[in-house]
């Protein structure tokens, strides 16, 4: 080949027979004297295969390595479960489910005999085990108080002399999740300062980091990321039983926390790289978050300064020189559902009761015996059956949603989404506050009682719910949380029927139809369609024409203290009450509520 010449190279060629073709046609052009033996059995036709192998293969993984490196083209599931990590999404190796559990014990009556004895009514602890029938254990996620007002209470034994109830029944119900809890350590005693400490908790089968406590009773809390410092703690609500919520939701400042992740080889606990020396645990003081305003000799608004908000750059702390007791929960089965009234087997418990000293120990050992366990309902939840797209869409989706409220849905969803315990809302509904000037949002809340009527939310409600929401907002958001108003309706009509039919009939299944229409509340600023009644009726059998629907409203005594002039709702063409933005419509007692007359 001459000197100094430049061969042209083909970038294109990057398969087997491509590359073997280029390397042919570069011998014949550059070494027709030294080389022209190109039949398949010949010396340099291995050579040519060699080269071209090689090739290929190195271009297979230089497409496949730049192909794993985005989450689109992704083909591996360990890479795209990594992917989804990074988007933000928390994808967990074992299936779990959660699902609402009836729970029952057994309390002897009082001296009259007229209900249990409030003396021995217990507090079921959280933890608590069950088994259904093929061996999967459920865990209880909550403390369960028997004595609650809202709790089922039946009269089931009888002294069979006299009549007098001896024993009552409580029913009450609470929140359990499949998987059985353990516990393991982490000894540090003799470990050295590392940035970043990585902790191998188990296998990919576990479902939740449950508790992590070091040997002087520190406890590190589960973040979602380390550079969040702030975690909302529970605690016991003095005022429960008046108000129906159990727990109370406050913000705690902790630098001891640790994020949590899996992938094939295991459960992983990770922390930062901090020492004792940095633990500013507890409660920031919220003048140093406000930048100081230098050199003027005027006053504005002042500024938050989002650096103050992190009171380290260590990202916490690295546990060393102690042993880290850590309780987690796991599931071994690869389904985790279970079908209605199969959780029947009570495997470990723990009850107290409110003075246990005075109590004798038959008298606890026959109640902690009675306890017994069922799912009215079917208990689903996840599974391993997790295709990659599945997991490529929901690492998308979740990361679209940023883990923050900005939409009015994003609120509402938000809201609802806040764990029972610390309240329950029913209806939301927000709206630009029509009475602010700085772009305040105003956000109506309605809950409702045991027999699902619509009642006034609580006190405590609402403050767990502005704890709630201050970890979603964004940091201009200023909402006021007020009560939506209640105004309760009845309904009166009147038909003419066909005479081929019963008038009494025809009566019942016209009020029938329109309780069904009208079974699900109300949402706030809903309003009540007249055409609604009218189509419904007029679809009824029997009914020949509707000569009058009327909308009524309800209110003292047993209804809403709100009274209205329902015509001052009506619209202009008649056809629908509009309700204001911080109203809600309710059909409390369907049965007396909805009155028909037929001619």
């Amino acid at each position: 080949m001459p000197k100094n010449k430049n061969v042209p190279i083909k970038y294109t060629s990057r398969d087997f027979n491509s590359i073997k073709q280029d390397l042919i046609e570069h011998a014949k052009r550059y070494y027709p004297d030294n080389y022209n033996d190109f039949s398949e059995a010949s010396f340099g036709s291995m050579v040519f295969d060699t080269v071209a192998y090689v090739g290929d293969v190195l271009s297979y993984y230089l497409d496949y390595s730049v192909n794993e490196s985005f989450l689109d083209t992704a083909v591996e599931f360990n890479n795209v479960r990594k992917h989804a990590r990074n988007y933000g999404y928390k994808f967990s190796g074992a299936p779990v489910s959660q699902g609402t559990l009836s729970l029952y014990v057994l309390i002897p009556a009082n001296s009259d005999g007229n209900g249990p004895n409030t003396s021995l009514i217990p507090r079921l602890k959280k933890g608590a085990e069950f088994r259904m029938t093929g061996g999967i254990t459920y865990t209880l996620l909550e403390d369960i108080d028997f004595s609650a007002p809202e709790n089922d209470t039946i009269a089931v034994k009888f002294n069979q002399t006299t009549g007098q109830t001896t024993h009552f029944a409580i029913r009450s119900y609470g929140q359990a999740s499949s998987g059985k809890s353990f516990l393991t350590s982490a000894d540090l005693t003799s470990a050295t300062f590392e940035k970043f400490r990585k902790i191998r908790v188990g296998d990919s089968s576990i479902t939740e980091i449950i508790n992590v406590v070091d040997s002087e009773g520190n406890r590190f809390y589960e973040v979602d990321f380390l550079s969040q410092e702030v975690v909302f703690i529970e605690t016991t609500n003095p005022s429960a039983i008046t108000d129906g919520v159990r727990s109370i939701m406050k913000p705690y400042v902790t630098a001891r926390r640790f994020t949590v992740f899996q992938d094939d080889t295991g459960t992983y606990l990770q922390f930062g790289f901090g020492s004792d020396d940095d633990d500013d645990s507890g409660l920031t003081d919220p003048s140093q978050v406000a930048i100081k305003m230098h050199a003027r000799n005027h006053i504005t608004n002042r500024a938050i300064d989002p650096t103050k908000l992190l009171g380290t750059d260590k990202l916490g702390i690295s546990p060393q020189g102690t042993t880290l007791s850590i309780t987690y929960r796991k599931n071994d089965s690869a389904s985790t559902n279970a079908p209605p009234n199969s959780i029947k087997e009570v495997s470990f418990s723990k009850m107290t009761f409110i003075d246990e000293p005075s109590l004798s120990s038959s008298e606890i050992s026959e109640i902690r015996a009675s306890l017994e366990v069922n799912n009215e309902e079917a208990i689903v939840g996840s599974s391993l059956d997790f295709t990659i797209d599945e997991l490529k869409v929901r690492s998308k989706n979740y990361f679209a949603t940023q883990n923050r409220a900005v939409t009015k849905l994003d609120y509402e969803a938000i809201s609802y989404n806040m764990p029972k315990k610390f309240g329950q809302l029913k209806r939301v509904n927000i709206i630009n506050n029509p009475f602010a000037t700085n772009k305040k949002l105003a956000m109506y809340v309605v809950s409702s009682n045991a027999s699902d009527n619509l009642v006034t939310t609580n006190t405590a409600t609402k403050r767990n719910l502005v704890t709630w929401l201050n970890q979603y907002s964004s940091i201009n958001d200023v909402i006021e949380i007020f009560d939506a108003k209640i105004i309760n309706f009845g309904i009166k009509f009147e038909l003419e029927t066909d005479k081929r039919y019963d008038t009494t009939s025809v009566l019942f299944d016209a009020t029938q139809r329109i309780k069904e229409k009208y079974a699900e509340k109300f949402y706030i600023g809903e309003p009540i369609y007249i055409n609604d009644i009218f189509s419904i009726l007029n679809k009824t059998q029997g009914v020949v024409d509707v000569k009058r629907v009327e909308i009524v409203n309800k209110f003292g005594s047993v209804y809403s203290s709100t009274q209205v002039y329902m015509e001052d709702f009506i619209s202009q063409d008649a056809t629908y009450y509009k309700a204001p933005k911080n109203v809600v419509f309710e059909l409390k007692y369907p049965d007396n509520d909805i009155q028909g007359l037929a001619v």
